[in-house]
């Protein structure tokens, strides 16, 4: 039995013995480890591939990631820049995270690719003073930066109040420049703290 020049798959010849479903389960064992193999996870694919090989390619469906062999590990075909949580400088006059308050976290960001993610609080630096309108809250650092302004809805609390139970809403704006600003309009008492949004991310282009 002969092999291609390129991927070195098996084709019979007419000398060889006359045997079509051995010659067809050559063929396909040949390029059964050549296809975009699919797992449900790391430990599916390790239990099943137990001799792998370099230039394997297989699927996860958890966590949806396609990870190639390179000879020496499985690695993810894309690997994402990733920053981690990083903590964010509050600017003149403001402290991030709520004083005495665990549930209440320092103002954080991440980078992942092109996409920023923000997290944690900002209060006043003095204790029960209201934060103003129009003011700017932090910096964010260069190349964490958006290329038009976006906008988000922010939860906000007052410290006066017992337990942090009085909440309200403002709205943050990110410019350009990295500027991180509220611009919402606070009600009567005006509000302390500002909890930037878990869940919201912008782009970087």
């Amino acid at each position: 039995m002969l092999t291609t020049p390129l991927g070195a798959l098996p084709y019979p010849q007419p000398t060889d013995t006359a045997d079509i479903p051995a010659h067809l389960r050559s063929l396909a064992q040949a390029v059964d480890g050549r296809t975009v193999l699919r797992f449900d996870d790391d430990a599916d694919r390790t239990a099943k591939v137990t001799s792998p090989q370099a230039g394997m390619v297989a699927w996860l469906a958890k966590p949806g990631l396609l990870t190639l062999h390179n000879g020496s590990g499985w690695v993810s075909v894309h690997s994402p820049t990733d920053t981690g949580w990083l903590p964010l400088t509050p600017a003149s006059g403001y402290v991030t995270g709520i004083t005495g308050s665990a549930a209440h976290p320092p103002a954080q960001y991440r980078k992942i690719d092109n996409r920023v993610h923000l997290r944690g609080w900002i209060s006043h630096g003095t204790a029960a003073t209201v934060i103003p309108r129009n003011t700017t809250l932090l910096t964010l650092p260069a190349g964490c930066r958006p290329a038009s302004a976006a906008s988000f809805a922010a939860v906000c609390q007052e410290a006066t109040t017992a337990n942090y139970n009085e909440h309200g809403t403002t709205r943050l704006e990110i410019t350009t420049g990295g500027l991180v600003k509220n611009l919402g309009q606070h009600t009567v008492a005006g509000y302390t703290h500002i909890g930037l949004p878990d869940n919201a991310f912008f782009f970087l282009d």
